[in-house]
């Protein structure tokens, strides 16, 4: 990667990904039938284009056994995400600065790499980079995921694109203010009834949205001199020279054609078992804008569920939302599902007193009277919907906290939440038990250090000082809420909502102790 057309001048936003944890990337490849490498222990992991670093360095703080190493040709991005390492303590972690064609000759092998915001934002030189190092770093049987903007989804958005940074760059000022000028003449034609908006109304929904965004983010989305968006065949052929198979996808629930595809069109499904034919047409089924797509090199067939138990057997599920009953109703864009039934009501009983691996699951009697295949791939399936969560480790059930102080014990986690709490943006904390961030918002990160550094006797106090100094009120109905007896029931109301709420859940999956 290198600068040219890439914009240096802002810095990207902060942000993680729980797409790329290992764990999401091992259970995606296992449901698909193919063996994923293992992480009971040591293996590598790259990401391409690391941003300010957050994602590999959460991922990190969570897994100690990997080795996690991130790279980014933006110094001021390599810079932060040095400065996290460090003050995390991460030993396993580091960043290298640079592009894609200079990386270290003895840089070896990875059973993961990771690229997110990157494909469709470079030119083709640097897309070929990219293919040469997943040739040259991806280890046998390792998986890549790279993220991308779809076609046909962005068909009918992408003028919005085109006249965005063609306005911008019409402008003075930082890519900052450029892209908001962009925006303000976008809405201008908008409101004036310019004839793209009217014929496309999906664009003015688009736009609307545009303008909630952080302006950073639109800066790299949209200022960039490349932007591309594909065809899912077009990448499938590109990492297939790289010597790369199509392994599934994510979110989890692309993987299963009925949650993804209405019933209408789900008969090509049932008649042809070639990827390249029925992912275009779900695409087109769906209207995709965004993929996530997990190829492996040299890929080897699990051989069935035998083969998942003896090579992928240390993931473990749980339910996501401990209480949750029956029927479970999931909206996944396209096609909404209900859950219900003696199967599912199962396996909410049996996974009550915490998570359990897929063989457990099996050998339960309860499941006694289904084939082990068709339970496997309830259990997946209630992962694509969000009944249950997949874990790299076991998760005890979610019970009462105990009365006494609480810590939070990572070094990493404890930097997180005294910089990011109140920063405006989602804070995710890393779980070793869970293999992957757990997100929380920035009110709950200032409660959660306040708790862990100052007991939760007068939390509410100690809250409402602090969100006074910062300048900032709590809102109601989306609307700031100023007057003084009603911002202290909101802060009230808050604390109440963490300490039974989302205290529990952090101390259940190890961020917190106590």
């Amino acid at each position: 990667m290198t600068a040219s057309g890439y914009v240096t001048d802002v810095a990207y936003v902060p942000g993680f990904y729980p797409q790329m944890a290992p764990v999401t990337l091992r259970h995606v490849a296992a449901l698909n039938g193919v063996c994923p490498p293992g992480t009971s222990t040591s293996y590598r992991y790259l990401e391409l284009g690391c941003g300010l670093g957050r994602s590999f360095t959460t991922l990190a703080a969570a897994n100690p056994r990997g080795e996690f190493i991130g790279v980014d040709i933006n110094p001021n991005h390599t810079s932060a995400a040095a400065r996290d390492i460090a003050a995390g303590s991460l030993a396993n972690a580091r960043v290298i600065t640079g592009d894609f064609a200079s990386l270290p000759a003895d840089l070896g092998e990875f059973q993961f790499i990771a690229l997110h915001g990157v494909f469709s934002w470079v030119g083709p030189e640097v897309r070929e980079q990219i293919l040469e190092v997943a040739r040259r770093h991806l280890a046998p049987g390792g998986l890549l995921l790279v993220s991308y903007n779809a076609m046909p989804g962005w068909a009918h958005l992408q003028p919005i694109r085109g006249i965005l940074r063609q306005y911008a760059a019409l402008r003075q000022g930082d890519s900052t203010q450029r892209v908001r000028d962009a925006l303000a003449y976008l809405v201008f034609l908008r409101d004036r009834q310019a004839k793209y908006f009217l014929d496309n109304p999906r664009a003015s929904a688009y736009l609307d949205a545009l303008v909630t965004q952080d302006l950073r983010y639109l800066v790299h989305e949209y200022l960039n001199e490349h932007w591309t968006s594909f065809y899912f065949a077009e990448v499938a052929e590109m990492f297939g020279r790289a010597g790369l198979t199509f392994v599934g996808s994510q979110p989890v629930h692309t993987n299963f054609w009925d949650l993804c595809v209405r019933p209408e069109f789900q008969e090509l499904f049932r008649t042809t078992r070639d990827r390249l034919v029925t992912e275009a047409h779900k695409d087109f089924c769906a209207n995709t804008a965004f993929r996530w797509d997990i190829y492996a090199k040299s890929p080897q067939p699990l051989g069935g569920l035998e083969g998942r138990l003896a090579t992928a057997d240390d993931l473990e599920f749980r339910v996501t939302r401990p209480g949750t009953a029956l029927p479970f109703q999931s909206n996944l864009g396209v096609v909404t599902s209900t859950v219900d039934g003696p199967l599912y009501q199962g396996l909410l009983d049996a996974l009550s007193t915490g998570s359990l691996p897929l063989s457990k699951i099996v050998a339960d009697e309860r499941f006694a009277a289904t084939p082990p295949a068709d339970l496997a791939r309830a259990v997946d399936a209630g992962v694509a919907l969000g009944l249950l969560d997949v874990s790299a480790g076991h998760v005890p059930a979610l019970g009462d906290i105990a009365d006494g102080p609480t810590a939070i014990p990572s070094g990493f986690n404890r930097m997180v939440v005294e910089t990011d709490a109140l920063g405006g943006r989602a804070v995710a904390l890393a779980s070793e038990l869970t293999g992957t961030g757990c997100v929380i918002g920035d009110l709950d990160a200032a409660m959660l250090h306040e708790a862990t550094t100052g007991g939760t006797a007068g939390l509410v106090d100690r809250l409402a000082s602090r969100l006074a100094a910062s300048g900032r009120a709590l809102q109601r109905d989306g609307k700031r809420v100023d007057d003084s007896v009603e911002q202290r029931k909101l802060v009230d109301a808050a604390c109440d909502a963490f300490l039974k709420t989302t205290l529990p859940r952090l101390v259940n999956v190890g961020v917190v102790t106590g």
